[in-house]
């Protein structure tokens, strides 16, 4: 009887000895996991305050980004201020703009003044050219008051003498006729026409009631002197061309 206590006693000593090392065991399984788990989480707390330790580096390295007022949709600023003058990028290596040449030439043109002689023969004017720049001008008759409205291509009509361009002697000649008035400035007409024999000269009939008031197709001008001035230019500048634009 005596044998079987004290063998139930060791028994349950066993027993409570299992247990507790059982225990023990099962207790330091869940602080090895609390270890674990606090070692988690405190690699989640680094990776998190260096995080935030990146984020405040960069926005205290980075300038602030600007913030400007919505500009309205038609281009202008709302405020009365004038809009800031932009400053034009030039190109490293710009390419040179080409202006071209201003002619500057010496010349002449005859264009109509809408006006007429007592005679009713319309009176034209001629204008001299030096360098671009106009130096002078005259009244002129070019045909007869009765003529004007007459083939201008056509020898013998009598008409004014045609539109176009004319080139210009350089010296004047005697004139063949008396109506001529002396001197005679030939021009040439650079363009297909009828007309021959045209020039430049004085018209010793003008406003005249003697039926030769006009001319019969050359350009003439009024005045005695007038002519004298032409023909000085004609040998100071040498024009290179006339002009004539007169035909409505």
């Amino acid at each position: 009887m005596r044998l079987k206590l004290i063998l139930a006693f060791l028994t349950c000593l066993g027993v409570f000895a299992y247990i507790t090392a059982a225990k023990e065991q099962q207790i330091q399984g869940l602080e090895e996991l609390e270890k674990e788990k606090n070692v988690q989480l405190t690699a989640n707390e680094l990776s998190t305050r260096k995080q935030q330790q990146w984020q405040e580096f960069r926005q205290a390295s980075e300038p602030p980004l600007e913030t400007k007022p919505p500009i309205p949709l038609n281009g202008y600023r709302s405020s009365p201020q004038p809009l800031e003058p932009q400053v034009k990028q030039q190109p490293q290596n710009p390419v040179p703009e080409v202006i071209a040449p201003v002619v500057q030439e010496n010349y002449m043109t005859l264009t109509p003044t809408n006006t007429t002689n007592i005679l009713g023969n319309p009176i034209y004017e001629l204008r001299l050219y030096a360098k671009g720049q106009l130096i002078a001008n005259y009244a002129t008759v070019t045909g007869k008051a009765t003529t004007q409205d007459k083939n201008r291509h056509q020898e013998g009509t009598e008409a004014p003498l045609p539109d176009g361009r004319y080139a210009v002697a350089n010296t004047a000649v005697a004139g063949t006729e008396p109506e001529v008035g002396g001197l005679f400035l030939p021009i040439q007409p650079l363009f297909s026409t009828g007309r021959t024999a045209l020039g430049i000269h004085y018209d010793p009939s003008f406003q005249k009631t003697n039926g030769e008031d006009g001319t019969h197709g050359c350009i003439a001008l009024t005045q005695k002197q007038d002519l004298e001035q032409v023909l000085h230019y004609i040998y100071t500048y040498q024009p290179r061309y006339l002009e004539v634009t007169i035909q409505s």
